[in-house]
């Protein structure tokens, strides 16, 4: 019974080439890269509205990274349930410095 258990692991383990590596390696690292991105952004983006902003890149970055589908979707619920308001949002219309 053991055996065949094992013999997943064991068939076709010759096969996998260089280009099928090097495909798997470019994928982790595209996939760390909107990882980070995404949870960056976040991170910024809840620190300008006072949420918890390390909860959110955390929980994002985390199920986009292991559970791709379900980060995709928290993505998409962190954007519409963020609401409108930050607390530094720059002043339309004024000047900058106000009077020299």
């Amino acid at each position: 019974m053991r055996l065949l258990a094992t013999l997943p692991l064991q068939a076709g383990a010759e096969e996998i080439g260089t280009n099928a590596l090097i495909a798997m390696a470019i994928g982790t690292l595209l996939a760390l890269v909107i990882t980070i991105g995404a949870a960056y952004w976040v991170y910024k983006d809840a620190s300008k509205r006072e949420n918890n902003e390390l909860a959110w890149a955390v929980g994002i970055g985390a199920l986009l990274l292991f559970v791709f589908p379900l980060g995709i979707i928290a993505l998409i619920l962190y954007v519409v349930i963020r609401g409108d308001e930050t607390t530094s949002e720059p002043m339309q219309g004024g000047t900058a410095g106000g009077e020299w």
